[in-house]
């Protein structure tokens, strides 16, 4: 079964004060309400590793006690990262998300519809600043090209407009304009999933467009990317 990585590159390192901690949590939860009514995967979310619960359920998130469990963590050690998960065991029904100072990462296993996924982008986006998102698999990972560079998949966002004509192989795009983002969210093609040749070939043709425009991120982290 196929894992799905949704992850990102942030502009700068996340701030250390209280304040910027709350704010985090609080956009935290603001992302997870959003998508709670996305998919069933995602209704429901606890802390992961609160306590020594097995599984730990202790801490609903969001709740009053979640949060104020994540502020004391955090303030505690600032490099310690945010970890929730939906409590499914079953591994086709589990996802988990992961936001430090420098990411924001979730993982899923069940494929699903292109529109969920589109949702899925917005609300990252109606929550967070990034740079760059996109879904990756290893099949992403095994067909990248440019190796110096963030992989390039078949639903990715990209931090600037991109003309419908533009890119070779375009099944649909989505301009996002926000406080937070200006950009658009590309799929490249109606079976994004599928893990084929003919997938394999459209998302190289694409990365070379995509690399020409300078858009994508290189794969380790900037200079001045630590400098808050």
């Amino acid at each position: 079964m196929t894992e799905f990585f949704l992850s990102t590159r942030i502009p700068k390192i996340l701030g250390s004060t209280e304040s910027e901690i709350s704010a985090q949590i609080e956009s935290t939860a603001r992302f997870i309400d959003k998508i709670s009514e996305i998919d069933p995967i995602f209704k429901t979310w606890y802390i992961n590793n609160a306590t020594s619960s097995k599984p730990p359920l202790d801490y609903p998130f969001p709740s009053d006690s979640a949060k104020k469990y994540l502020l004391q963590k955090k303030q505690k050690n600032i490099n310690d990262s945010i970890l929730l998960w939906n409590a499914q065991v079953e591994s086709s029904q589990f996802a988990s998300f992961r936001f430090d100072r420098v990411s924001i990462l979730m993982t899923f296993k069940k494929v699903l519809e292109t529109e969920q996924v589109i949702k899925l982008f917005n609300a990252l986006l109606e929550c967070f600043k990034f740079e760059y998102i996109y879904l990756n698999t290893d099949f992403f990972s095994d067909i990248n090209v440019f190796p110096h560079r963030r992989e390039i998949t078949s639903i990715c966002y990209v931090s600037v407009k991109i003309e419908d004509n533009y890119l070779p192989h375009l099944y649909q795009k989505v301009e996002v304009e926000n406080n937070l983002n200006q950009g658009t969210i590309l799929v490249f093609d109606e079976n994004w999933a599928a893990e084929t040749e003919e997938l394999k070939k459209i998302v190289q043709e694409n990365s070379i467009a995509l690399i020409e425009l300078g858009i994508i991120p290189e794969a380790g982290l900037p200079d001045g990317f630590f400098n808050e």
